[in-house]
């Protein structure tokens, strides 16, 4: 901001360089400056042509007031949301494949035993520092034979003499694997939290046996005797 001060020379003295006595004289002060104040004037009145007349008073626009900060201890955490490709890199195994009779041989002609365990999966996982227990539940089971025949069903098989999923294969072969594809539902929570939630989609596991030989039973006669005495 600039004062400038008029200040009024002495009628009775002179100055030969000015010509004269009794000049005015302006000084001017300079003082730092501040941040310049946000307003306007307010006045008493305006003329015809617009004008403000009369005394008019600088009126400071209102501070607006600062947004207090969140405080941390009450601010909502992002919802977690857990997706069926998380649950997919945590179950290693699939539901597993279990074949009557055992062995790595199966008789031509004669039916063929399978079953897998339907039993549900608890898995545990960390999401945004938080401990994520999961449940995943096999819902339906595709078993390729080898043979390019497939059986899809919801019953998960059980073992002789209950069995309820069977194949019988037609032809002999050396090199036959079966295949089963799994498709599981599954549901998470937070730890120590009641509330759980369902997984959008579906997890598919795929496993395969080693390779499994088809032999046909021959019956032979043969001229051996049995002697009694």
């Amino acid at each position: 901001m600039t004062e400038e001060v008029i200040v009024r020379g002495d009628p009775s003295s002179s100055d030969s360089e000015t010509g004269g006595g009794g000049g005015q004289v302006v000084v001017s002060a300079a003082q730092p400056q501040s941040a310049p104040i946000e307003g306007d004037f307010i006045c008493d009145g305006q003329d015809p042509q617009g004008n403000d007349t009369g005394a008019c008073r600088f009126q400071p626009t209102p501070t607006r007031p600062t947004a207090p900060a969140p405080d941390p201890a009450t601010t909502t955490p992002p919802p977690l949301i857990v997706t069926a490709h998380d649950i997919a890199t945590l179950i290693v195994d699939g539901s597993g494949i279990t074949l009557q009779p055992p062995g790595n041989t199966i008789l031509l002609h004669m039916p063929l035993i399978a079953h897998t365990n339907p039993a549900t999966r608890t898995l545990t996982t960390t999401i945004a520092n938080t401990t994520i227990d999961i449940e995943a539940t096999p819902t339906t089971y595709t078993w390729n034979w080898g043979d390019n025949t497939t059986t899809t069903t919801t019953d998960p098989g059980h073992p002789y003499p209950n069995h309820t999923i069977t194949h019988q294969y037609t032809t002999t072969n050396n090199n036959t694997t079966i295949t089963l594809t799994t498709t599981w539902t599954a549901r998470y929570k937070p730890t120590n939290t009641t509330n759980w939630k369902p997984i959008t989609g579906y997890i598919t596991t795929t496993q395969t046996t080693p390779p499994l030989t088809i032999h046909r039973l021959t019956p032979y006669l043969t001229n051996d005797t049995q002697h009694h005495h």
